[in-house]
This record gives structure tokens, C-alpha cells and sequence, in this order.
């Protein structure tokens, strides 16, 4: 009997301890709620809308983070919650344009000072942004560049500024494109792991890692017909921008490892040849600066009154225009795969919500599908896809805009397009399929594993664990084959060309999109407005207001966000702890080993390269 009770007195002991913390958490979320509420009440009552002067200020420009069409927000995740906020700065490329144009025609400005040497972009935004610097110089106004090491995209920026300067140990790394990828072979050859590569196009290079030991001959041709004009582009104004020799920048990318042996720190090579104009401390930049733009407290040790981008931000006007006619605007933004869309991942419930959002609103007259996407899966592109046929059934026009990338499955969610616009640096094309499918036959053989059994059908015999039979090899290459076909009839029905013709640029090569328009594989050359622009002349409408869909957020999550962001306490991990964490947190991958076959439409060669 005493041990019976002693089995309900732990129980109820047990019962209590958990009835006590899910009361207290619960309690403590409500107070938490309670009283942010209370404050932002008390706040909204005595605060007063404060105007921000730009008069004889320093525009800083100093952007850390990631350009990005569209920014979006996920919902908090465990890790988050008890390490704090782990999202990546997101700024949106018409933001930070509309900042810079402004600043151009902005008179009561001092002077703009630009650090852009970490901020990540592709090469189309940092061409954006670099001709949204040179207007401003060129409009008279003094733009000051620093930075403590200059990349391709950073050095391109900054090379359109009155005056660059570069830390004593920094170093202009603009060297051009080099694209370098590990390939695995022999590695899985020493270890018996056997990799079934299925692929359809010459020119489609993701799986070659697993099928090489070096770079094919088709990879580097594809690749350097794409990087080779635009490095000359780059270096063209680069050096218009510091008026520099023609060939000055490929000449110190060929010879900078022989100079280094007299003149080992690369700032000084970089004045020499005068791709800048100073050689600084960060001591000695504000020193110049306080010169230059001495602060309200007259105190050297102080930055000049600056103001920053998202301060100015909101000081540029715009006509909000209201129409009874809308243009939807629907981002396909990073890695196309099933789910929910977060940073760098398109997902396509996400996108689908989106498009049936503008189907069933009677308003919207067109819809722009702006892609700035690698590609990914063909099951989430082609969902994406059936979305946008039925909302092209309704009978209102289609206008794709593709932004830095709008390869593989990028290209194949703009089938459906009655217009195609592209930026002349667009990364596209890229048409090809492959699957890839690992078996464990080789590692069990060493390790002296068998498997056997028995099946229903010839049609679940087959095993990871054994060797692929040919019955299955060739049935998985048939639907490589056939769904590539498939790609290339809708690409080729879209653009209004024979199959063959389209047949000889797909193959999976990339293309450029000044290269893509003169192929046929696009329309037009221009931006996203001009996108827009045309979007309304296909609807036949003069007003119209734009509209975009943004991720749909529980409001608890919303709540829990907002607290994170705004919450400065973290656990500080180790570099080698955040490097296991990122890895562990990824949320979407492209080869599904769970899956016996994974059809995938995405472009290594857009992702793995080295600007340097």
C-alpha cells in the first residue's frame, strides 16, 4: 500500500511542478504582452512626430547585409527565441536606389559617404547601384568611398566616388570572376559510395562534382562566354570611374602577387596605381572628416552629423497613387522549393497563396513576376506554374521581370510570360535537368552487408542498398529526358521558336542577358518599372497602383519577432559552433537523399562562384 502511494504522491508531485511552469509561462507571456502594450500606449501619447534634418549632414550609406528584391520575414525558430534574432539584413535594391536618386538632386546635403564592402549582391545590383553613384558625382555632389577591403562589387561602387580611400591593411581585391568547385570522384570511389547522376543538357554542370575529378571543357566554355564580357563592362568603369588607363585593373589583377614581393601591402599598390586616393586609419578618416565636416560638437574624436539611409528614407516624398486598377507585383525569390518562402528560399505555397490572391481580386489587371532565383525543384516550379495559368485564363496579361538570376527553374516559372524583360547583367538560361540518385551497394560490399528479401511487384524490389539495376537506370534517365523535353517545349511555345532552334541554346548553358535577347530567350532589356510600365500597356490602362503580397504571419509570431529584433541580449558561440548551427538550420535542400530520385531544375554555376 505505501508503494502505491508512493506512485501517486510522485505523480501528484510531478502534476504540480507542470501545472506551476506552464502557468507561470503563460503568465509571463502576459505580462510581456501587457506591457509593451502599456508602453507603446504611453509612448504614442507623449511622443511627438519628429522631423529629421538633413541640412548639413553626411548621407551615410553604409549598408551591411544582403540586396534583395523583396524582404521577407520567417517566423521565429527555436534558436532564435534563445539566442536571439539570426536573420540576415535584408535591403531591398529599390530602397536603397531611391535613397541614392534622391540624394543626387538633395542640395541640402554636405556630402555622401559610401561603405559598401559588406553588402552582398550579384552583378546587376551592384551595376544599379554604381550608376546611382556616378549621378551623383556627376550632379556635383561629393561622394567620399572607404573601405578596409574592396571585392569586385564593392570596388565597382566606389570606384564612381570624388574621393576613395582604403585602410593601411585593407586591399582592393578586384581580381574578376573566378569559379572554382570541389569534385568528388575519387572520394566516393575510396569510400564505395556509387552516385547515379542522370542528367539532360551537354552544358548542365551541377552534377559534375560527382561524375568529375576537373572542369569540363563545356563547363568552362559556358562559363567564361558569360564572365568574360562582363569583367571588361566592370573594368571599363572601374576605370572611366578613377580615370585610370585602359587595362590598369586587368594588368594589377595579372601582377599583384609579383609586386607584392617589393611592395607587400596591396593599399599601397592600389594608390601607386592610383586606383585610390588615400591610404588611412580609421583614426586618420575621421580626422579628414572632421576637417572637412566638422560635427555641432567641434570634437575630433567624433563622426560628422550624418544621417542614415533609412532615416533619409523617410524623408523622400512620394505620390501615393490610388486607382481602382492594380498591378500585382509577385516575387520568386531564391531557391524554388516546396513549403513556405524565407530569405534566399522561394517557396512555393508561399508564391501560389500570393497568385491567388490576385486572381480572386477582380482589380488587379496584370501581373509582374519579378525572378531572382538559381531555380530548384520541377514539382515546386511547375506548381508555381499551374498558379499562374489560371490566373493568365482569366485573360489578363502575364509580364516577367528577371533581376540578378533567372536560371533553370528561374526560367522555367516565365513560361507562361506574354513578355520577358531582363538587366543586361541578368544571369539566365541555363535549361537543363538532372537527377541525382546515391546507393549504398558499394560501402555494404565493403563492409560485408547483404541485403536480400522478397517483393510484391518487380516494381518495389529495387533497393538503395543494392546496385541500380538497368530496368531502373534506364527508366529514371527516360523521365530526366522527358520532363527536359518538356522544359524545352514550354520555353520554346513561349518564345514562339521551333523545338530545335530553342534545343540548341538550352543544354543547360548560361547566358547573359544581353546574350538572352539577341537568342530570343527574352524580350527586352530594362528594369523592373519599365517591366511595370509595360505590364499596363499589355492591360491597356493609364492609372493603376501597384500591390504586393507579403508572407502571411500568425500574429503571435509577428509578436514574438518584433520582441527578438528588438531584444539586444545573445549567447556569443564560437565561430565553429555558429558554422555546425547554420548547417543544422538549413531549411531546404536540392538533392533529397530520403527520395529515390530528386528531378532538379537549379544552377550551380549561379551560385558557386568567387568574386574574390
Amino acid at each position: 500500500m505505501n508503494k502505491v502511494q508512493s506512485v501517486w504522491s510522485k505523480a501528484d508531485k510531478f502534476l504540480t511542478i507542470t501545472r506551476k511552469i506552464i502557468v507561470n509561462v503563460f503568465t509571463a507571456l502576459a505580462l510581456i504582452i501587457l506591457t509593451f502594450a502599456i508602453f507603446a500606449g504611453i509612448g504614442s501619447f507623449v511622443s511627438k512626430e519628429e522631423s529629421i534634418e538633413t541640412e548639413g549632414k553626411i548621407l551615410w550609406f553604409k549598408p551591411i547585409g544582403v540586396v534583395v528584391d523583396s524582404r521577407i520575414d520567417s517566423s521565429p525558430t527555436f534558436d532564435s527565441l534563445i539566442l536571439g534574432s539570426t536573420n540576415v539584413r535584408q535591403h531591398e535594391i529599390k530602397d536603397l536606389l531611391k535613397v541614392l536618386n534622391a540624394a543626387a538632386e538633395d542640395e541640402s546635403l554636405a556630402a555622401i559617404y559610401l561603405n559598401v564592402s559588406e553588402l552582398g549582391m550579384y552583378y546587376a545590383s551592384a551595376f544599379e547601384i554604381a550608376n546611382a553613384v556616378k549621378k551623383i558625382r556627376d550632379n556635383g555632389k561629393n561622394v567620399i568611398a572607404y573601405a578596409e577591403n574592396f571585392g569586385n562589387n564593392a570596388y565597382l561602387i566606389s570606384s564612381q566616388a570624388n574621393t576613395l580611400m582604403i585602410n593601411e591593411y585593407g586591399s582592393v581585391e578586384a581580381f574578376g570572376f573566378s569559379r572554382k568547385r570541389e569534385y568528388y570522384k575519387d572520394l566516393y570511389e575510396n569510400i564505395n559510395l556509387n552516385y547515379n547522376v542522370f542528367v539532360a543538357g551537354d552544358y548542365k554542370s551541377g552534377p559534375e562534382p560527382y561524375t568529375r575529378n576537373s572542369m569540363s571543357d563545356e563547363d568552362k566554355l559556358a562559363w567564361n562566354e558569360f564572365a568574360n564580357p562582363l569583367w571588361q563592362k566592370m573594368t571599363k568603369m572601374m576605370e572611366l570611374g578613377r580615370i585610370l588607363p585602359e587595362g590598369t585593373i586587368q594588368n594589377y589583377g595579372d601582377t599583384v602577387w609579383e609586386k607584392s614581393i617589393e611592395t607587400p601591402q596591396l593599399a599601397e599598390q592600389a594608390l601607386n596605381l592610383g586606383m585610390v586616393d588615400m591610404v588611412v586609419t580609421r583614426e586618420e578618416l575621421r580626422h579628414w572628416m572632421y576637417e572637412k565636416f566638422p560635427n555641432d560638437k567641434k570634437d575630433k574624436n567624433v563622426l560628422p552629423d550624418s544621417i542614415s539611409i533609412y532615416d533619409y528614407l523617410t524623408t523622400i516624398e512620394e505620390e501615393t497613387k490610388v486607382s481602382e486598377n492594380k498591378i500585382a507585383v509577385i516575387n520568386v525569390e531564391g531557391a524554388i522549393v516546396t513549403g513556405e518562402a524565407s530569405y534566399n528560399v522561394a517557396g512555393s505555397d508561399t508564391i501560389v497563396k500570393n497568385i491567388q490572391k490576385a486572381i480572386k481580386d477582380n482589380s488587379v489587371k496584370a501581373l509582374v513576376l519579378r525572378v531572382n532565383s538559381p531555380g530548384g525543384s520541377v514539382w515546386a516550379s511547375e506548381l508555381i506554374t499551374n498558379a499562374l495559368k489560371e490566373f493568365r485564363s482569366s485573360g489578363r496579361p502575364i509580364i516577367s521581370s528577371m533581376g540578378d538570376i533567372a536560371a533553370s527553374g528561374g526560367v522555367w516559372v516565365t513560361t507562361l510570360s506574354d513578355q520577358i524583360w531582363a538587366k543586361e547583367e541578368t544571369l539566365t538560361g541555363s535549361i537543363g535537368v538532372y537527377g541525382i540518385v546515391p546507393t549504398l551497394d558499394g560501402i555494404y560490399d565493403w563492409a560485408g552487408i547483404q541485403v536480400d528479401g522478397v517483393s510484391s511487384t518487380k516494381g518495389g524490389e529495387w533497393d538503395t542498398r543494392i546496385s541500380m539495376p538497368d530496368y531502373v537506370r534506364n527508366s529514371i534517365q527516360a523521365n530526366i529526358d522527358d520532363t527536359y523535353k518538356k522544359f524545352v517545349t514550354k520555353v520554346a511555345e513561349n518564345r514562339d521558336m521551333p523545338f530545335n532552334e530553342l534545343l540548341s541554346v538550352a543544354g543547360g548553358r548560361i547566358w547573359s542577358g544581353e546574350k538572352a535577347i539577341q537568342l530570343g530567350l527574352v524580350d527586352k532589356i530594362g528594369d523592373l518599372d519599365e517591366a511595370i510600365k509595360s505590364a499596363a500597356s499589355f492591360a491597356e490602362i493609364d492609372d493603376y497602383q501597384l500591390i504586393t503580397y507579403s508572407k502571411d504571419m500568425d500574429p503571435f509570431d509577428l509578436f514574438i519577432k518584433e520582441l527578438i529584433d528588438n531584444f539586444d541580449s545573445k549567447i556569443n558561440l564560437s565561430p565553429e559552433v555558429n558554422t555546425i548551427k547554420k548547417i543544422f538550420s538549413s531549411n531546404y535542400k536540392f538533392i533529397d537523399l530520403d527520395k529515390k530520385v530528386s528531378s532538379v531544375v537549379y544552377c550551380f554555376e549561379c551560385e558557386y562562384f568567387s568574386t574574390q
